[in-house]
């Protein structure tokens, strides 16, 4: 009886060590879209009055990502949308501004968000020219929509 348990365990065992992990993560880093961790485009946090600022030197417009630590969705979109090249590249031409509403609760209340994430796009004076609320679709079906906000501030 102990021999066909050993037996068992030591099947089991070879059979659990087809997976490498080394093998997995090359997989998964072939299938997944590049990220760029040194990207020239970078997110100012919580400070509105310092990206308007910014923007008013630069011609560019605001994009303002208002989110809550406890929320899915805006984890997602911080984790694994603005994380792509693609979606940075398009970013780039903005005036990036995290806002989190926990901490700020003024300023969500000021700019009516009702629920997060919310996306805001400014022209350089502040004037909101349009938003975003939720995510909508994966990554790549994100995309052409981000891409066609951000147009509206250029």
């Amino acid at each position: 009886m102990k021999f066909i348990v050993i037996l068992t365990l030591a099947l089991a065992v070879v059979a659990c060590g087809g997976t490498n992990e080394s093998d997995t993560e090359t997989q998964a880093d072939a299938e997944a879209p590049q990220t760029s961790e040194e990207t020239s485009t970078e997110w100012m946090h919580d400070d509105l009055e310092g990206a308007l600022a910014l923007a008013a030197e630069t011609g560019k417009p605001v994009f303002i990502d208002m989110y809550a630590d406890w929320c899915g969705p805006c984890r997602m979109l911080a984790d694994d949308y603005f994380t792509r090249d693609d979606y940075m590249e398009v970013l780039s031409d903005c005036i990036l501004v995290k806002i989190n509403i926990g901490d700020h609760e003024e300023m969500a209340a000021r700019y009516s968000v009702q629920s997060v994430p919310t996306l805001i796009l400014m022209d350089q004076e502040g004037t909101e020219l349009d938003r975003i609320t939720g995510v909508m679709g994966s990554p790549e079906e994100f995309l052409p929509v981000i891409r066609d906000f951000v147009a509206q501030g250029l």
